[in-house]
């Protein structure tokens, strides 16, 4: 799994697969198939950014539980 900012709303169907994947626009970094993020910053609706630390992934699915 790699990780991406999204700036757009994004889809993305696997060939061959029954798998789909979406990603909404956001600020904060989510976790992904790299396939479908290698997809997303070719078509320049996402940027790729580096794993985060143990505690920054802990804080940042924490801040969406909370939502």
């Amino acid at each position: 799994m790699a990780w991406a900012i999204f700036n757009v709303e994004s889809n993305w169907s696997r060939p061959n697969s029954r798998y789909s994947f979406n990603a909404h626009p956001s600020p904060d970094p989510q976790e992904r198939p790299q396939d479908f993020i290698d997809y997303c910053v070719a078509k320049g609706w996402a940027k790729k950014v580096s794993s985060p630390s143990r505690d920054q992934k802990r804080a940042l699915l924490s801040r969406k539980r909370a939502k």
